[in-house]
């Protein structure tokens, strides 16, 4: 995995800590949905929650690539991470998405509370250079 930059992790604070996720189901046909930030493990895994089984939860079920984009409205740029989604069952974590639903307006507790596990990171601003990672995956 690799570790969230101080400049992301601000910028998700600026956005009010909705971020926009990326899936894919089992035919390849796409999903983009906004979510709320529950918390950032180690620098290195974004948490989330979801309320209701809809088409994210059933992606990630399926096929658990995803993406985020974090983006910067006021500089018309941002950042992409891609990796991998994993359940979370730490009582804890459960406990305090539970609770930023509730916040959120949400009446049931979450579905699923998951945490992407983040490989590579891209920017987001349109560029020749954002077609390459910041920080690849891969070599």
């Amino acid at each position: 995995m690799v570790k969230i930059s101080d400049e992301i992790l601000q910028l998700i604070i600026r956005e009010q800590e909705v971020v926009l996720v990326g899936t894919v189901d089992r035919l390849g046909v796409p999903n983009i949905s906004p979510r709320n930030v529950i918390a950032i493990l180690d620098d290195e895994k974004i948490v989330f929650a979801d309320a209701f089984m809809n088409k994210t939860y059933s992606n990630m079920k399926s096929w658990s690539h995803v993406t985020v984009a974090i983006v910067d409205k006021a500089k018309r740029g941002g950042f992409q991470l891609k990796g991998t989604a994993e359940e979370i069952t730490d009582p804890q974590l459960i406990l305090q998405a539970t609770k930023k639903l509730r916040e959120l307006g949400f009446k049931t507790g979450p579905t699923m509370v998951w945490a992407l596990n983040v490989q590579e990171i891209y920017s987001i601003k349109p560029s020749e250079s954002s077609k390459n990672p910041l920080i690849p995956a891969y070599g």
